[in-house]
């Protein structure tokens, strides 16, 4: 299986995502992580996206893989990843923390009084938050995008019909409804994991070992499984 991994708003394109690349390659696959428009460079680059430009990017990334294919995203990634998984044929869907909906909805509408935020809370270890790779701050006009491909995700969930895997993370200060998008997925097989001292940043935070064995245990069983 070939793997796409998608990241999240704000996140560095590559390093967001922790030790699970390393782990995916170990058990013998093809990874691509590709830099999603607007990330990778400076905060206010984001204010020249919208996320029809984050779909796009990732389907491209997505189709120059060969098949078969699987995607695994993170927070905003977790929704482009269930986009591809609805449009194209994919042998599984992981998600972890997928930004369903934001736990402040309404600090990207104050972007008139207070231009810019601070990067969220997503690291609950106070040593590994301040090495956090993910922009420090983030132009507030720009959430409007994330809230553009939220409002349009839950009309594609019951259209998934790989094997998914949902990753929660216990301690997220940064989304919410997770378990509401593992309940609209379509799949007819889907798992379900928590990591309670986890923040939003599941690959970043003290769990993310455990959270990158136990994602490449759960493809290594569907790629098993699929065979």
């Amino acid at each position: 299986m070939h793997l796409l991994l998608l990241h999240g708003f704000t996140s560095h394109p590559v390093l967001t995502l922790g030790p699970l690349p390393e782990r995916l390659k170990e058990a013998g696959w093809e990874v691509r992580q590709p830099a999603l428009p607007g990330h990778g460079t400076r905060p206010e680059d984001l204010l020249k996206v919208r996320f029809q430009d984050w779909l796009l990017a990732a389907e491209e990334a997505y189709l120059e893989l060969p098949e078969p294919r699987g995607v695994v995203g993170l927070s905003m990634g977790g929704l482009l990843a269930a986009h591809l998984a609805a449009r194209h044929p994919t042998k599984a869907l992981v998600a972890l923390a997928p930004a369903f909906a934001l736990k402040n909805p309404l600090a990207p509408y104050l972007h008139w009084l207070i231009p810019r935020f601070p990067g969220p809370p997503s690291i609950e270890d106070p040593e590994l938050r301040k090495r956090n790779p993910n922009y420090p701050y983030f132009p507030t006009r720009a959430v409007l995008e994330l809230l553009a491909l939220m409002h349009k995700t839950p009309e594609v969930l019951p259209r998934v019909k790989a094997r998914a895997l949902v990753v929660e993370a216990g301690k997220d200060r940064v989304v919410k409804g997770v378990d509401r998008y593992f309940a609209l997925l379509g799949s007819p097989r889907k798992d379900y994991l928590v990591f309670p001292e986890s923040g939003h940043d599941l690959l970043l935070d003290r769990d993310r070992e455990a959270v990158a064995r136990a994602v490449r245990d759960w493809l290594l069983a569907s790629d098993n499984y699929l065979q």
